[in-house]
């Protein structure tokens, strides 16, 4: 069944816009997975099924597309914006850590955000109900968009090689590669947020 569902993904026009779509739409709405969509057209590349630098533009573009309307939803409505990403005490909690990376790093954290399915939500709505400027929004979000869509997709890629004619088992370690990676951004986030924290509570108070 997955072999058939590959076979008519590859085979079809269709499948570019669907990632495209895909990418774009989960910007706003992160239960959609648009790393997923990426790895598949990774594998699919690999065997030629698709086209490696189409699947790459039309991930980073749909990418940049959701996360420019994600801007805008924070910029323009600002209020509603608020409500609905901060509805529940994780999304209060993503929106409060969204604002204090952008304070304290400023741009890098969108192309970091990028990378992690339930802040880069967040963090691109952060940005526009912050006023954060859009110019160097742009800039660094395109940035993240074309390495995230990068990445992922050649995880795939290389997945499908290793394991070429078993898409199934290419598929599932590209995937655990995607999370692997994700994961250990977010470790590298939590050592660099205790070695400062250890810094602050070893710095003498001045009197």
């Amino acid at each position: 069944m997955f072999d058939s569902l590959l076979d008519a993904l590859g085979h079809s026009w269709w499948a570019y816009p669907l990632i495209f779509g895909l990418c774009t739409l989960d910007a706003i709405l992160p239960m959609l997975p648009s790393e997923t969509v990426l790895l598949t057209g990774g594998i699919l590349a690999a065997d030629h099924s698709m086209i490696l630098a189409g699947v790459i533009a039309m991930g980073a573009f749909g990418g940049f597309a959701g996360d420019n309307i994600a801007y805008r939803i924070g910029h323009s409505t600002e209020g509603w914006a608020r409500r609905w990403i901060t509805r529940g005490e994780r999304g209060q909690r993503g929106l409060d850590w969204a604002q204090r990376q952008l304070e304290r790093h400023g741009g890098p954290v969108v192309i970091v955000a990028r990378f992690l399915p339930g802040g880069r939500t967040a963090t691109t709505i952060a940005c526009g109900v912050l006023e954060f400027p859009y110019r160097q929004f742009v800039l660094y979000d395109a940035t993240g968009a074309v390495l995230w869509a990068t990445v992922n997709t050649l995880i795939g890629f290389v997945g499908g090689h290793a394991f070429e004619g078993r898409p199934l088992l290419a598929f599932a370690v590209s995937f655990v590669v995607a999370l692997a990676l994700a994961g250990s951004i977010e470790v590298i986030r939590w050592l660099r947020r205790r070695a400062k924290d250890r810094g602050r509570a070893d710095t003498p108070m001045r009197t």
